[in-house]
């Protein structure tokens, strides 16, 4: 319930209704009263009816709870002044009133008004969950401006007859305002307002871009910590995927990015160009794969890998009573691997992504370092008739009980029997370890908490889920745990390193690494080698 300044409790609106709020604009002359050509909503019993949605289009007739109020309150320049004075000192429990008194304002020709009426039916719908309908609403990212998700079914007039600019010229104001950051910040070296990443621009022309890229051979190049990325293609626009997701700006027939990264030199990455449509919106359903690799001078080396495996690959489909359906498991063996060794084992979340994994592994297994079964089970779908992320659903503690209990069933007990019996993995929790990256590794520590008299190692990257302060385990009972995320990644950083900070107070033995990569699988493919070297035997190249 949206609460109004006098904390009253009540709503403003009837049950229902702020559903509409601004809902009924398309179609209709919102002009201020006396313009030619233009008909002012009428005040539905002291209640804006554009903020109520009783006009057409919003499908509701005013409400009975609403008859016999009598209209009261400021009017004129006095109602817009308290609506703006809301707007900025008041939270969103008061954004339906403010919206009332701008549009009251409006209807009376006040100057002004109908932006403001805009802007709080922006900030209603976004905190409503809604996108907005008018644009007023900018959000920033990595300092970008950029504005706040848009429902594209309002056109240009209605935005003018508010006082509104154009999407385009929103668009355009938004561009100009970045620019501007971006050159001021390319001016104070060093500059990067907290941020591990953020633009910089020295407009560049297109035939400077093309003689370094020429130069360099790859277009992607250092100027000390500033990252130039250039893309050829004939796209609308793009995006630097997976880490540096910034639109690209236009020059000439060039799209660029330049950013300031702190600690470049250390920067491993991969990248690629992601293309864009005409109205900024990305025009891929899955992530493209790279187009390339990027690792700074001063990075650590990366692990050795074996694109043609000495040991094997297996796949598999394991039946689960607990989940109620077969699963999909990807398996990897060392070279030289026997039922009867009991070999180590690392249990890992989504599966379907072993095989670069399986390189890295098997390339440590060779060159003398320990030899590790690899047990991956492969991530459910996103199902909206199942309730939508099924992965998120079954890995993380506290987003869907009934179906993260049976995964847990699954992970920790049928696919831990199947291993043993078929492969004949360990069953000792010293020679046990469970993997996982990003809403994985939140499992990862979830399996750990949970079960970690039974699995001695977690190994835990990107988990986008902090510990809530409950969590703990008895003296001296904790599993070994290896904490690693990418500066380049903020909320995954910030949420794995509220881990480390957490088990240091609990006095909780523990690894934490931190390096200059973001959401990417590169991160995560160098870090398990060296993390596995770390369990199971000597230090692996790269940890």
């Amino acid at each position: 319930m949206l609460v109004g300044p006098s904390g009253a409790g009540r709503s403003m609106w009837g049950p229902g209704r702020r559903a509409g709020f601004a809902a009924g604009l398309t179609g209709r002359q919102v002009g201020p009263a006396g313009a030619k050509g233009a008909t002012v909503e009428p005040h539905v019993e002291g209640r804006g009816a554009m903020a109520a949605g009783t006009g057409a289009g919003s499908g509701r007739e005013s409400e009975p709870e609403d008859a016999g109020e009598a209209t009261t309150g400021p009017v004129g320049a006095a109602a817009l002044a308290e609506a703006r004075k809301i707007l900025e000192h008041g939270g969103p429990g008061g954004l339906d009133r403010a919206a009332d008194l701008a549009w009251q304002a409006h209807g009376e020709g006040v100057e002004g008004a109908g932006a403001t009426f805009a802007t709080c039916a922006d900030r209603l719908a976004l905190y409503s969950g809604r996108p907005q309908r008018f644009g007023t609403v900018t959000l920033e990212h990595q300092g970008d401006l950029r504005l706040a998700p848009m429902d594209p079914t309002i056109p240009d007039e209605v935005r003018a007859q508010l006082g509104v600019p154009s999407l385009r010229q929103l668009g355009q104001q938004v561009d100009e305002a970045n620019r501007e950051r971006a050159r001021t910040r390319a001016a104070t070296p060093g500059e990067l307002d907290g941020m591990p990443f953020a633009r910089v621009w020295r407009d560049p022309t297109a035939a400077e871009l093309r003689a370094r890229w020429s130069a360099e051979g790859q277009p992607v190049w250092c100027d000390g910590d500033e990252l130039t990325f250039v893309c050829d293609r004939p796209l609308a626009g793009a995006i630097v995927g997976p880490v540096f997701e910034l639109p690209m700006w236009r020059v000439e027939d060039l799209l660029v990015l330049s950013v300031r990264v702190v600690e470049a030199s250390r920067a491993v990455f991969t990248y690629g160009f992601w293309p864009l449509d005409e109205r900024g919106a990305p025009a891929f359903t899955s992530r493209p794969d790279p187009d390339g690799r990027w690792r700074g001078p001063a990075a650590p080396p990366p692990p050795p890998t074996n694109d043609v495996l000495v040991g094997t690959v297996l796949e598999h489909a394991v039946e689960s009573e607990a989940l109620g359906e077969p699963r999909r498991v990807s398996v990897y063996l060392p070279p030289g691997h026997a039922r009867d060794e009991r070999l180590p084992v690392v249990y890992a979340t989504d599966g379907q992504f072993l095989a670069p994994y399986a390189r890295r592994l098997d390339a440590l297994a060779s060159g003398g370092g320990p030899r590790v079964v690899l047990v991956g089970a492969h991530a459910a779908g996103f199902d909206p008739s199942r309730g939508g992320n099924l992965r998120g659903m079954e890995y993380i503690l506290g987003f869907d009980a009934r179906r993260f209990d049976a995964h847990q069933r699954f992970f920790v007990d049928e696919l831990a029997r199947w291993a043993e019996a078929e492969l004949g993995v360990s069953a000792e929790p010293s020679e046990r370890a469970v993997f996982g990256t990003s809403d994985g590794g939140a499992h990862a520590l979830a399996v750990g908490l949970l079960h970690g008299e039974r699995f001695g190692h977690v190994i835990a990257c990107s988990s986008g889920v902090p510990p809530s302060g409950a969590e703990g385990w008895p003296e001296g009972q904790a599993p070994r745990l290896q904490l690693c995320a990418g500066m380049l990644e903020p909320p995954f950083f910030a949420a794995t390193y509220s881990w480390h900070q957490y088990l240091t107070e609990l006095g909780v033995e523990h690894r934490w690494t931190a390096r200059v990569s973001g959401h990417d699988m590169i991160q995560w493919v160098e870090e398990l080698p060296a993390a596995v070297g770390r369990a199971f035997g000597a230090q692996a190249p790269g940890g």
